[in-house]
């Protein structure tokens, strides 16, 4: 029971970034990684980020979605407003290797992607 003031603290977290203005240094493209529900993966790591509670549960119920990229990098992954179904379907890639799409933005360190797309990645 302990998790759920992190879930919570992630939430409002995502939250305030998403509605900070302005947002500095925004960029289209494509990036490969792992999709990582973000309290699994802060709350455990890496290793264990994959476990079916994380892969399937947590993110389906609402709790925020990652991209921990080829090169470390750990990006929040956020819906389009016009569209949500490519960053619902990251919802069933927990754990797994894909291409995400979409509009990379950062302010203070903070980095947060607009999904418009995503594929397996090989």
């Amino acid at each position: 029971m302990r998790k759920r003031p992190l879930h919570f603290f992630l939430s409002v977290l995502a939250v305030s970034v998403l509605l900070s203005t302005p947002v500095l240094g925004q960029e289209k493209g494509t990036w490969t990684g792992e999709v990582v529900d973000l309290a699994c993966y802060v709350y455990q790591g890496k290793a264990d980020a994959s476990e079916k509670e994380c892969e399937n549960e947590q993110v389906k119920n609402g709790q925020p979605m990652g991209l921990l990229t080829d090169d470390g990098t750990l990006v929040l992954l956020r819906p389009d407003p016009d569209n949500d179904k490519p960053y619902k379907a990251l919802a069933n890639r927990v754990g797994r290797r894909v291409q995400v799409s979409g509009t990379l933005a950062e302010r203070d360190g903070m980095k947060v992607m607009t999904v418009t797309g995503s594929k397996a990645a090989g």
